[in-house]
């Protein structure tokens, strides 16, 4: 298979029984850092290919990953529940109808590269990357949203152009970086907030019907850990 971000083939193995059952206790725990945890140590431990590191990965190519091995460890059909929204005599429908979905026909949407020079002026360029998968599933538990938008903000920083220098975000620490992004405009803010807002993410069309007021839905799907509840 070919990693998104790079479009670098790769090999890899179908998880086995235990792994599921890793993966399986990890959602049950409802511990999210239990589930990235376990979620990464299967992923590496199906990657065949030696020169892959997973902790740089961005994100949305572990889901990728891991949406690839489910596909062909367990199987790539599910159905997952719906409630339809549909609007009926003023009051939405409520009724609930399964769809049938293929996982093995995943999309992804947003990865679009040149979004990751954001430039206010000739004086101030911010060179963005995309979060690695533990850093971008841990902040979005945070419950504090304008917080947690700072924080994944400052994660994303690769390089910052200002005053005719360029420095790098190891020329700061986490914390200086959260104060530079805290220190920002309102309008400056919006155009990182716009960035992390529009991430590459995956998602499945499928098709529905609801038998209670007989519409036919269009649903995209993307909410893959629930593959193992």
């Amino acid at each position: 298979m070919k990693i998104p971000s790079t479009g670098q083939e790769i090999t890899i193995r179908p998880f086995l029984v235990k792994e599921e059952k890793l993966l399986l206790m990890a959602v049950q725990s409802n511990d999210p850092q239990e589930i990235i945890r376990t979620t990464k140590q299967i992923i590496n431990n199906c990657i065949i290919s030696p020169e892959v590191n997973i902790e740089t990965l961005p994100f949305f190519d572990i889901d990728y990953l891991f949406i690839a091995l489910r596909a062909k460890s367990v199987g790539e059909k599910i159905t997952a529940n719906f409630v339809c929204q549909n609007i009926v005599e003023g009051q939405k429908c409520g009724g609930k109808f399964a769809v049938d979905i293929d996982i093995s026909n995943v999309e992804l949407e947003n990865n679009d590269k040149s979004k990751l020079e954001i430039r206010f002026n000739d004086n101030l360029i911010f060179n963005m990357k995309y979060p690695p998968y533990s850093i971008m599933k841990s902040l979005t538990e945070d419950k504090n949203i304008l917080d947690n938008k700072s924080k994944i903000i400052a994660a994303c920083v690769d390089r910052i152009f200002m005053k005719g220098q360029y420095y790098t975000n190891k020329d700061f620490t986490t914390a200086e970086l959260y104060e530079f992004v805290e220190n920002l405009t309102q309008q400056q803010f919006e155009k990182l907030e716009e960035f992390i807002m529009t991430f590459p993410k995956f998602y499945v069309k499928a098709e529905g019907h609801c038998k209670k007021c007989g519409k036919n839905h269009s649903v995209r799907y993307n909410d893959f850990i629930n593959f193992f509840q």
